[in-house]
């Protein structure tokens, strides 16, 4: 079974997050607050964190082609 509490909790894995490239995103949780979205490593992490679900798995395979068309 699935255990939600064992999970990474970094940026990666947040629903507030938009990807710009490989290693970055936006943090979009104050959107209609900042005018300048701040941008956060896929590794970071904060205390307003909150599961992405499915969207963790196609973010990952983004990742992944990215990767590779940077290898070609």
């Amino acid at each position: 079974m699935f255990d939600r509490d064992r999970i990474e909790k970094n940026c990666l894995r947040c629903k507030y997050l938009r990807l710009l490239d490989t290693s970055h995103g936006k943090c979009r949780i104050d959107r209609a607050t900042l005018v300048e979205l701040p941008t956060k490593g896929l590794e970071e992490s904060c205390e307003r964190w909150q599961d992405s679900g499915q969207q963790y798995f196609v973010r990952r395979g983004w990742l992944k082609a990215q990767k590779k068309k940077e290898q070609q």
